[in-house]
């Protein structure tokens, strides 16, 4: 069925797949329309003789046939049922051997160490500015007052700071 030599290729498959008037009408007139369809009929009837002939066997064939089938389903049963009674034993005896190995009587479970203070170190700092606010003098002139509360006999250096409330943040 070369397209080049014949330009009614699709009228003649409408005529063989299906009952087409139109294409039944065209092949009755066109001679090598009818050519092409005899030979498409011609192919399809020899691969039908074909299948049947290779479809026809000796009665033999067909016994040996079902015996091979059978012995295979009898195969596949006694694995099916060897796997079934193996399974469950394998996963009984896995399990035990998990359960033995579970049990070591050198590990001991491990104590979670004590737990730490937190410190809050905003909290610390605001206490330190508190002792620098409430004492006279800040740390690095500490040494010089030193030597005045000596001479003046304890007074503090600074006469507002007598009457200040002291306040306290710590615990």
């Amino acid at each position: 069925m070369n397209s080049n030599e014949n330009t009614h290729d699709p009228l003649v498959e409408r005529a063989l797949v299906a009952f087409d008037l139109a294409a039944e009408h065209h092949i009755a007139e066109c001679q090598p329309c009818q050519t092409e369809r005899d030979q498409v009929e011609n192919a399809l009837r020899q691969f039908a003789a074909a299948n049947r002939e290779y479809a026809k066997r000796p009665e033999d064939f067909w016994e040996l046939q079902a015996g091979r089938i059978q012995a295979t389903r009898r195969e596949s049963d006694s694995k099916s049922r060897l796997t079934m009674t193996l399974v469950p034993s394998v996963v009984v005896l896995l399990l035990a051997a998990f359960a033995i190995l579970g049990r070591t009587p050198g590990v001991r479970p491990i104590q979670p160490a004590p737990p730490v203070a937190q410190v809050d170190t905003d909290h610390e700092l605001l206490l330190e500015v508190e002792r620098a606010i409430q004492s006279d003098t800040p740390r690095a002139l500490e040494p010089a007052t030193l030597m005045v509360d000596e001479s003046d006999g304890n007074l503090p250096l600074d006469p507002a700071l007598q009457n200040k409330e002291t306040r306290s943040h710590e615990n």
